[in-house]
């Protein structure tokens, strides 16, 4: 009898406190009712803490006319997101010196790209990253047969591309910016910004993901999309799709702003390495050094940057989800949908919460949902209140 006793103490001692304090049915039922009210059609949750995974859920449809159930299986539409993800295989090129984070972007693409209101100023990699480049979205951008060098080159003087601010001084979300940063991984590589992140940051893990839905292997397990309850963009629209091999850098920026499919899962998986020190089950993406680049505010470093963002490189730092921490991850919004990441380095806490259609209302820009979602999950799995 006595040596049971002793078995179970061990076992006590080795599961996650967390996994011992939580009751099952009582989180689900939370989680479910936060989803709820956030009136969302399908969505998927993943808590993980010191890289294993505590907590998983699962709610309602990935279909709504079909009446599929969202399950482990199901690859959501992440929008910006895309672009943390993709940063685990371009960061790569600053580490081997393909690419250089201050210098000039012109020189990859072989022309003069500058802001009219500040012609000698350079736009950079680091800029670009941080959502300080000043290239703005209000200008040809919107219009889907435009060129990089139709919009940007030095010679055009295209003043409605830029903002009235020095590049580098002044943070502005762009979308196009970060799209560049795909235009420009396609010159130096000769691949598709899509091929390049399959083969730098899936393949290492044999994930099934994609910013190309016919590449994915199932792809009836795609999520349709839904904004106010109504079909926003049906999962056809994707994965119907002819696969596009070639590069073209001119035409390619829109492919990095928010293309990618993944299941929540593999994206929690993925955000161990950026939590941590840039490797996963024993396959190493970045050095520890520039993890810690990336969570930094990049003006505090004297380079190109000299004006406050709230974003390191393409990772946000979140001060408000949580009082007196700083959360980081990142969001996308794509047709009436939202996804979040957020993660905290110092107790190695993760939260991914994915869905295909809910309430977009914000609170300083992070959703809602997603917010409750942080404030519920992180008292219960960090081990902080």
């Amino acid at each position: 009898m006595k040596r049971w006793i002793s078995l179970l103490l061990i076992l006590l001692i080795l599961l996650p406190m967390s996994a011992l304090a939580i009751d099952q049915a009582e989180t689900d039922k939370q989680v479910d009712l936060i989803f709820r009210r956030a009136k969302a059609i399908g969505g998927s949750l993943v808590v993980i803490k010191d890289g294993q995974v505590l907590y998983t859920r699962d709610y309602g449809l990935r279909n709504i006319n079909k009446h599929l159930p969202v399950d482990e299986n199901t690859y959501f539409k992440m929008g910006c997101v895309t672009k943390m993800v993709a940063s685990l295989g371009i960061l790569q090129l600053i580490e081997d010196g393909t690419l250089e984070l201050d210098r000039d972007i012109s020189d990859y693409f072989g022309y003069d790209i500058a802001n009219p209101y500040f012609p000698k100023t350079p736009i950079t990699l680091r800029q670009l990253l941080s959502h300080t480049s000043t290239v703005s979205e209000k200008g040809g951008y919107s219009n889907l047969r435009s060129t990089v060098e139709q919009m940007l080159s030095a010679k055009l003087r295209r003043k409605n591309n830029f903002t009235k601010f020095e590049p580098g001084s002044k943070y502005a979300y762009s979308n196009f910016g970060s799209g560049l940063v795909g235009s420009i991984v396609e010159a130096v590589t000769g691949q598709t910004i899509n091929d390049f992140v399959v083969q730098r940051v899936f393949a290492p893990l044999q994930i099934d993901a994609s910013m190309e839905g016919s590449q994915l292997l199932h792809p009836d397990n795609l999520a349709s999309v839904y904004k106010d309850g109504k079909l926003s963009r049906a999962a056809q629209r994707y994965t119907n799709s002819e696969i596009d091999h070639t590069p073209n850098p001119e035409t390619h920026y829109r492919d990095l702003v928010g293309g990618l499919m993944i299941r929540s899962r593999d994206l929690a998986r993925l955000t161990i390495a950026l939590c941590g020190d840039g490797s996963v089950d024993g396959v190493r993406y970045l050095q520890p050094e520039t993890v810690q680049l990336m969570r930094k505010v990049q003006m505090d470093l004297g380079k190109s940057v000299t004006g406050f963002s709230p974003y390191g490189l393409f990772l946000e730092r979140n001060t408000r989800v949580l009082p007196g921490k700083i959360i980081y991850g990142h969001q996308g919004m794509t047709g009436g949908a939202s996804n979040n990441v957020f993660f905290d380095p110092e107790t190695q806490f993760i939260m991914v919460i994915t869905s295909n259609g809910n309430s977009q209302v914000r609170d300083h820009g992070t959703i809602v949902m997603a917010q409750n979602m942080l404030r519920y999950t992180y008292p219960l799995f960090a081990g902080e209140e």
